[in-house]
């Protein structure tokens, strides 16, 4: 067949398609990997709309349903950035931002309060960076929040209230990230317009003067107390003769400038300093209350309220916080109006009554700190019960309270000491202000922690623990006689009629639970009491006392004790109560609360002690607080809980 043959000319050949079709797909794939390396570009100046729109224009446009706690401070670093993302490599969280997730992570283990996690926003961070954010505006937020955290935890740390000699310079510059991880170190440079993109690197200390203009949108009347968070440096002046910083807004903060050694030789052979040092005592400066004709003016208020019949229960229904749209949030609205903890002068949110927006998030917080509950802003199970106590009921607790008061002198002296059970809380005060508040540890409703007037007799270093009859026979003989060696490990000895100490024998714990012998603990690191002890003398035999279970003082609800007061500052109120006494101070405190050599410390000036049960009272700021009737006291169901 010819060459030219028609039929033959009509079949090409295949090979120039293959080859072609080879070079597309061999070009697409290397597009789809040059892509796939490709990281996303995120423009410097891209977010800047969203940061000025949130932070200046209008906040209540904030899109998170986390609030930026720190809305003043947050502001200024942007604008001293040119509102740009400081803590983002383009779409990708920075090296700088991970440290600091992880030292929030960190810090917030320490401290279990639900709380402390919202404040640093963890659980938002938790749920969003799950994947990179890809949109824009995610990327403002989280960058906003980080911002926001990171200022909290300065806050936290206290940057202020540490000893004037390793006191940094006022101006603070957060050093991201070094080759130790992220730190906080002083900046001692003058200032200097920030250079364009240095937003991502560092930015400047920032004031942290309260200002009421700057903090308008979120922040305006939140009664937490801020005094752990802000400082008063600037009005204190420092006076050599009492080791002591004085201030016009602010409590005393003593430090250890006595004890100056010019030789390790010199040094009293009592030991290492205390691991469970408490630092510095710094003193509380605040309004003490408990007045009881403040408790007669509310009285009047609620009798008021019950009878104009404008207050109306909660119906159940879904736990609310902030960002949350119901019907039950106008009604919520209106109960915290009613209560006083939502005021009109709130200058956002109003307009939508059905928005759980940030002005009702701040009356929720106010209304659980009111009420001892968790502040965390969710109207869950527990907050619902305390806002369904009806006006009625809370002037017959009141009224219940204020025949309480009225049992006690009206004046309660010039320095003594407060616990109120039912708050689990102490206070010691001097002429009628706090200068020391902690949590306190109460007795269980079967041990229940008794009200007495007393006064405080002696303080006691390393203190001994003679076991009480009914612990002894229920818990700690069982105990010895199953691990009698890991029982005298811990200190515990059989003590006979002539006071010798003797070992934990068969013999010897028979005789102790016939009641022959008593049983007691020696003081030192695993003693019962603690490091510290306060005998104040009563029918009861109950004293205030340091604990080794110091994770109860984190719980809300804290009524684990034999009905003894277990104290979470301990050695702070020893050096209260010791200082007026002579030669005391933390150090001195520290170096007696080692090894196991008891110390007791009689007190030439007794301070008053008043352990009272107070279901009801006005606090020194004018607020009325509530706290559920831990023992049943009041005859009231609708305060057991």
């Amino acid at each position: 067949m010819s060459y030219f043959n028609p039929e033959r000319r009509t079949r090409k050949s295949p090979l120039p398609l293959l080859t072609l079709g080879s070079l597309c797909v061999f070009a697409l794939y290397y597009a789809f990997a040059a892509n796939q390396k490709t990281v996303p570009v995120l423009p410097e100046n891209a977010v800047r709309p969203h940061l000025v729109h949130w932070l200046e224009e209008n906040p209540d446009a904030w899109p998170a349903q986390d609030p930026i706690f720190n809305p003043a401070a947050v502001r200024r670093i942007y604008q001293r950035t040119d509102y740009r993302l400081l803590w983002f490599d383009n779409y990708s969280l920075s090296d700088t931002a991970n440290d600091l997730l992880k030292q929030l992570t960190a810090a917030s283990s320490g401290n279990p309060s639900s709380m402390v996690d919202y404040r640093y926003h963890l659980g938002y961070f938790d749920r969003t960076l799950r994947d990179t954010p890809q949109r824009l505006q995610m990327a403002a937020v989280l960058d906003v929040l980080l911002t926001d955290a990171f200022v909290s935890y300065a806050q936290d740390t206290q940057l202020d209230k540490i000893s004037p000699k390793s006191r940094p310079p006022r101006d603070i510059t957060p050093v991201y990230h070094t080759d130790g991880g992220f730190r906080l170190a002083a900046y001692t440079a003058p200032r200097q317009q920030t250079s364009p993109g240095s937003g991502r690197q560092y930015f400047r200390g920032y004031n942290r003067r309260s200002d009421a203009a700057d903090s308008r949108y979120y922040a305006r009347d939140y009664n937490v107390d801020r005094s752990r968070h802000y400082s008063t440096w600037g009005s204190r002046s420092y006076n050599s003769s009492n080791r002591a910083y004085n201030g016009s807004n602010s409590g005393r903060v003593y430090y250890n400038a006595g004890r100056a050694y010019q030789n390790q030789g010199d040094l009293p052979p009592v030991g290492r300093v205390s691991e469970n040092s408490e630092g510095p005592y710094i003193e509380d400066n605040t309004p003490f209350g408990g007045d009881v004709y403040a408790l007669r003016e509310q009285l009047s208020r609620l009798r008021a309220m019950s009878a104009s019949g404008r207050w109306r229960p909660m119906p159940p229904g879904p736990a609310m916080t902030i960002g949350a749209r119901h019907p039950h949030v106008a009604l919520l609205r209106d109960m915290l109006s009613l209560y006083g903890d939502y005021r009109g002068y709130y200058g956002y949110g109003g307009a939508e009554r059905d928005k759980f927006d940030r002005g009702l998030h701040e009356a929720v917080l106010r209304f659980q700190l009111r009420h001892g509950l968790k502040p965390d802003g969710i109207v869950g199970r527990a907050t619902r019960q305390r806002l369904n106590l009806s006006p009625a009921a809370r002037a017959q607790i009141v009224e219940i309270n204020i025949r309480r008061r009225e049992q006690l002198p009206a004046s309660l002296g010039d320095r003594f000491i407060q616990v109120n059970v039912p708050a689990y809380k102490l206070q010691y005060v001097e002429d009628d202000r706090v200068r020391l508040s902690m949590n306190v540890v109460v007795g269980k409703k079967e041990h229940a922690t008794p009200e007495i007037a007393t006064r405080v007799s002696k303080v006691v270093f390393n203190p001994t623990w003679t076991v009480p009859r009914s612990i002894l026979v229920n818990e700690i003989l069982p105990k010895a006689r199953a691990n009698p060696a890991g029982m005298e490990n811990m200190g515990y000895r059989v003590v006979s009629g002539s006071g010798e100490h003797l070992p934990l024998t068969s013999k010897n714990l028979s005789a102790a639970g016939a009641g022959s012998f008593l049983m007691r603990q020696l003081g030192g690191e695993d003693n019962i009491l603690g490091r510290v002890k306060f005998e104040i003398p009563n029918k009861h035999d109950v004293y205030l006392h340091d604990t080794r279970a110091r994770s109860l003082f984190t719980l809300t609800d804290r009524d684990y004790s034999h009905g003894c007061v277990r104290l979470e500052k301990p050695r702070h109120l020893a050096e209260a109560l010791l200082r007026p006494e002579g030669d005391w101070d933390q150090w001195r405190i520290d170096q007696l609360t080692v090894g196991d050599e008891t110390t007791e410390v009689e007190l030439k000036q007794k301070v008053k002690v008043y352990i009272t049960y107070w279901t009801a009272w006005v606090d020194g700021d004018g607020r009325l607080n509530f706290r559920p009737d831990l023992y049943g006291k009041d005859g009231l169901s609708d305060n057991q809980f």
